[in-house]
Order: structure tokens, then C-alpha cells, then sequence
């Protein structure tokens, strides 16, 4: 096998791979757990008449429905898993397949349980707490369900919409299977001659190349990959969206915005107030893209300029044990506890790392409750992913802290904050990389540039992605579909607008829209934005002020979804209702272009 081929997965080592056995040792494990769930379902579904009889009952059917849920948990992460790794392989095939098929069916026999809850009366609650006094461990559970109760339907429609879950991720699934099966980015010259095959991993590597040509080249091939199967994309997109919309009106939404963040407690102003505040601070993003110009002497500087190290040849090119030990270094101010957790990520296959064949590209963290999280990256020997290492263990930190403090039902932390630990764990590694290399100007100038980067590609990037995001579910309200010539116009407009005027658009339409998985996420993307505000404080925070701030953040890892997300945080001190936070992050961002600025001068 030549260096440059990927491998296929049965030739990767086996201490690079995550151990699934850690879920089900067998797959005739895994098969009894699915009919065990089934059953499951079944059994609590003949309850549903009797549901609200009494709290006794009430507490057995909460009670056998959220073991259910956690099995239900381990199942979808075992055949998500398997098949993640080798998307090509048939075992991996067939067992997401049985996981998608039994959840579903899970969900459709106990569909009524999350319906019915919101049904209850606040005399009746009393009646129960007082006949079972345990079911005071479901009352947060309790207090969503009113929140929530305009939007629930009934239990024969609830139950139907259940049943069409396998459908309503149809589109994302086909996403997945056009942009990691079907796709195929080729092959080019490396800058030494030889002919290599393109993967996005390698791809990503090559913006990064001094040679201009060889950056032209990659990303060129990068685009056409996506532009010769954009109409199957934008039709992805547009069945997904429109599937959204339709949810968003059933549920007596407003909006698809309105329904997914409603869905996370957080009012819509959030969303408001970061795309208004990112707009202030464009010039800042403005003055950054005329450095980077000014620096590498390049006009018109085209967006696959973007990704070069403005000090020449990235400077760090760590193996995994060495980012290992920098995350080591650098999370050490939140205690020996901590570390503890991530050396046993670290040494127990938590992490599946190797590139292969057939992988799902990118990176993730994903919990298991009552097993451990699991991390998947697709190494490379650059400081990005080691960043990456770094981000994917804030996240598995979290999971490990909220299971080890909260039930199942209270562990599974809300979206809208997960990507706190995460980026605040990149905050951490970049100022702890920043400090050894204190004395040695290309390194800091090139971490520093990472730091400027980081929040760019987090705040103003994700803002960027967002509102997009939001022009799309908006253009299929309206009526209009989502062709790829209109994907490709906002695309080129919105890049213009947040770029400014140094920046020229690459000589090919831009057809990116196409290869971002976080638009099947719903309303997912301005949160990494929010998220790394939020992150940068509490990591200045904790540099600062350790006694005071480790303590409150543990407390925030710890706390999983048992309070409402805007509360979580405002706990530690920042309230995510206003800008302000948004504001005093983006300001850190101008003054260190300002600081790099001044480092490249001299």
C-alpha cells in the first residue's frame, strides 16, 4: 500500500479505534438489546390508559421509560458508531439500520409518555407528589413538559410523528452518504511531485501549503467535487428545511427558529443579538483580512488564501501523543480531578483516530451514559488537530462530569451550551501554547494568528453559517425553493459581507453550502458562536481568578440539563440574554489582530 493511499479499516491499528465491546461485547449482544427495547416499548406502552391514574403509576411508567431511553442511548451509539467508522462496510450498514429501526419503533410504543405529561394539572401534581413523594426526582421534568404544553399534540399524532422519525432524517442521511461514500475529491500533485488522492483531511492540510498553486489546485478540486453533485445536495437541503417548517407549523410554532430554540428554552433575542453584535465587529474582521494580505504580499488575495500560516510553514506538528501531553498542560488548572478523567480518556480507546476508508470525516463526541463518552476524530500531525483533540475532551469532560452528578434523565446537557467546555478547552490550549513559546516570535505569531482565527472561524464564521442557516428556512417559508443557484448567491453575498473588500472570491462559483453537515442540525450553528463567547470569559476566568472560577465551572460541567440552559450559565456569572458577552470577546479579537499586527511588523 502506497504512504499517500488511506487504509482501509481492517488495517488500522486496533489501538487507534474506540473499543465498542465497552457497549455491547457482542453482536449478539447487540441484537438482544434491541429486542429487549422493543419489548420494553411494548410493555410500557399498555400503560398509556393508566398513565395518570395515580403518582404510583405514574412514577413506575417514568421510571421504566427513561432505563428504556438509556438503552435506547446505547443502541443508537453502538450502530452510529460501527457504521461511522466504515460507512462502506456492511456489518456497520446493517447495524445502524437495526438501531434507526428499533428507536423508531421504541418511540412510536411510548410516544404517548412525553404527550401525556404536559396534560397533567398542577392540583393533580400536588395529589401525586403527596401519594408518591419520589416522583419530586422527575419535577424538572415536570416544569418543561408545561412549558412546553402549546406545542405537544395529541397522543395518536405524537405517535405518528414518531413513527415517521426514520423519514424525518432521511435527508441528513442521504447528506451523509453523498459527502463521505459518494464523494471523490481525486487526486493531484503534492508539492514534491507525487500524485496523491484527495480526502478533506488532506485537503484542509494543503491550504495550508506556501505554494500557492497547490492551494488553487485543492481547492478547486474541493469545489468541483461538491458542484458536480450540488443539485442532489440542494435538494437535501431544501426536503430537509421544508420538513422543519412543516414540524415548526404542526407544533403551532411561528417559526422553525422559534420552534428549535423554543425546544432549548432560549428566547430568539439571543440569536438577534449575536448577528447585530458580529455585524459592529465586521470591521475588526475587515482589518484582520488586510493584514493577512498586507503579510503575504498576495493581490487579489482569494479565499483559498485564507488558511496559509502567515509565518511561513506551520511551525508545530505534533503526533497524537504529544497533543495528548500538551492537553495535559494546558487543562491543568482545573485540577488533578480532571486530568484523572482525561488521562482515562486517553488510555482506554475512548478515541477513534486513524483515517480510513469509508469514515465519517470531521470530528465528534458523543456520550454513552453508564459507559463513557466516545471521540472520533481523523488525525493529522497539525496544531489544528490537536485543537481539535483539545475540543472533542472538553466535550467528553462534560459528558463524564454531568453522569457522574446527574440520572440519566438529567444528564444529557442541552445542546445550546455543549459547545462551552469544548471551545473554552481551545482557549485554554492556545494561551498555555502561547506561554511556552513566550520567547520564540514565529511561534507565538503563529498561535497568536490561530487565537484570531479561532474566534473568527467561531464567531464570525458560525454567525455567517447561521444566517444563512436562517435565510434558507425563511426562502422555504416564503414559497421559494432552495435551488443551487440561489444557495450559491447568498453564499457569495454573505462571504462578501463578512470578508469586506481585500478578500476576492475564488475564481469558480461557490457551492460551499454543500458541504456543511451543522444545517441538518437546526438552529445548531449560532450556538458554537454564543458557546465560544461564553467559553473565552470563563477561561480568562479561570486563568485569573482559579479559586473562585474552576470551582464554578466544575459546577457547570456538573449540572447536565437538570436547570434551563440561560440559567446554567448565568450561575457562573454571565447572562446570555444580553450582548455584553458577545461584546468584551469580540473586542479581545481586535486588540490581538492588533497585537499580531505589530508581531508580523517587527
Amino acid at each position: 500500500m502506497s504512504a499517500n493511499q488511506l487504509r482501509q479499516r481492517q488495517d488500522v491499528p486496533e489501538e487507534q479505534t474506540w473499543r465498542l465491546e465497552d457497549i455491547f461485547p457482542t453482536t449478539a449482544a447487540f441484537n438482544a438489546a434491541c429486542n429487549d427495547l422493543i419489548s420494553r416499548g411494548q410493555a410500557i406502552g399498555q400503560q398509556q390508559a393508566v398513565l395518570l391514574s395515580d403518582g404510583a403509576t405514574l412514577y413506575t411508567v417514568l421510571t421504566a421509560y427513561f432505563q428504556a431511553e438509556a438503552l435506547a442511548d446505547r443502541i443508537f451509539s453502538y450502530g452510529e458508531h460501527l457504521y461511522n467508522s466504515d460507512m462502506t462496510a456492511a456489518a456497520g450498514q446493517a447495524a445502524y439500520a437495526q438501531a434507526q429501526q428499533t428507536i423508531t419503533a421504541f418511540n412510536t410504543a411510548t410516544a404517548f409518555v412525553t404527550a401525556t405529561l404536559p396534560q397533567i394539572t398542577p392540583a393533580q401534581l400536588t395529589a401525586f407528589y403527596a401519594a408518591k413523594p419520589q416522583l419530586e426526582d422527575y419535577a424538572f421534568i415536570f416544569a418543561q413538559a408545561e412549558k412546553r404544553a402549546p406545542h405537544i399534540l395529541t397522543a395518536a399524532e405524537e405517535t405518528l410523528l414518531s413513527a415517521l422519525g426514520q423519514s424525518f432524517r432521511a435527508p441528513e442521511t442521504i447528506y451523509n452518504k453523498l459527502n463521505d461514500a459518494d464523494i471523490d475529491f481525486g487526486t493531484m500533485k503534492d508539492p514534491h511531485g507525487n500524485t496523491i488522492p484527495l480526502s478533506k483531511e488532506k485537503i484542509y492540510q494543503l491550504y495550508q501549503s506556501p505554494d500557492r498553486a497547490i492551494r488553487k489546485t485543492a481547492a478547486e478540486k474541493f469545489s468541483a467535487a461538491y458542484a458536480k453533485s450540488q443539485y442532489a445536495f440542494a435538494e437535501a437541503l431544501q426536503q430537509h428545511v421544508h420538513t422543519q417548517n412543516t414540524l415548526a407549523h404542526v407544533r403551532h410554532y411561528p417559526s422553525a427558529r422559534a420552534m428549535d430554540l423554543t425546544e432549548e428554552f432560549v428566547p430568539e433575542s439571543v440569536f438577534t443579538n449575536l448577528v447585530d453584535t458580529v455585524h459592529e465587529f465586521l470591521p475588526s474582521a475587515h482589518k484582520y483580512f488586510a493584514l493577512r494580505k498586507q503579510v503575504l504580499a498576495l493581490d487579489p488575495l482569494y479565499t483559498y488564501d485564507l488558511s496559509v500560516p502567515l509565518v511561513g510553514e506551520a511551525p508545530l506538528k505534533p503526533t497524537f501523543a504529544q497533543a495528548q501531553e500538551w492537553a495535559l498542560a494546558a487543562l491543568a488548572p482545573l485540577g488533578e480531578d480532571y486530568l484523572n478523567h482525561l488521562r482515562e480518556e486517553f488510555n482506554n480507546r475512548w478515541i477513534d483516530r486513524a483515517e480510513n476508508t469509508g469514515k465519517l470525516s470531521g470530528g465528534y463526541e458523543e456520550d454513552v451514559f453508564g459507559v463513557h463518552p466516545y471521540v472520533l476524530l481523523n488525525w493529522s500531525n497539525t496544531y489544528r488537530a490537536a485543537s481539535t483533540l483539545a475540543h472533542e475532551s472538553g466535550h467528553a469532560m462534560q459528558s463524564v462530569y454531568a453522569d457522574a452528578s446527574q440520572p440519566y434523565w438529567y444528564s444529557q446537557y442541552s445542546m445550546f451550551i455543549a459547545e462551552i467546555a469544548s471551545t473554552c478547552n481551545e482557549s485554554l490550549l492556545n494561551h498555555y501554547m502561547r506561554t511556552q513559546y513566550q520567547d520564540n516570535a514565529k511561534v507565538k505569531a503563529y498561535l497568536l494568528t490561530k487565537s484570531v482565527e479561532d474566534l473568527l472561524n467561531t464567531i464570525f464564521n458560525q454567525t455567517k453559517y447561521a444566517e444563512f442557516e436562517h435565510f434558507m428556512y425563511t426562502t422555504d417559508a416564503a414559497g421559494e425553493s432552495l435551488t443551487p443557484e440561489t444557495l450559491t448567491d447568498k453564499t457569495a453575498a454573505l462571504d462578501a459581507q463578512y470578508d469586506g473588500p481585500d478578500v476576492a472570491p475564488n475564481p469558480w462559483p461557490n457551492v460551499s453550502w454543500a458541504r456543511i453537515p451543522h444545517y441538518y442540525m437546526n438552529y445548531y450553528l449560532y450556538q458554537y458562536a454564543t458557546s465560544k463567547a461564553v467559553a473565552n470569559t470563563l477561561a480568562q476566568r479561570m486563568l485569573t481568578d482559579p479559586a473562585t472560577a474552576v470551582p464554578q465551572y466544575k459546577a457547570f460541567l456538573s449540572a447536565g440539563a437538570s436547570d434551563y440552559p440561560i440559567e446554567i450559565v448565568k450561575k457562573a456569572g454571565i447572562d446570555m440574554t444580553k450582548p455584553d458577552y458577545i461584546r468584551e470577546t469580540l473586542q479581545v479579537f481586535d486588540q490581538q489582530v492588533d497585537e499580531l499586527a505589530d508581531l508580523l511588523t517587527k
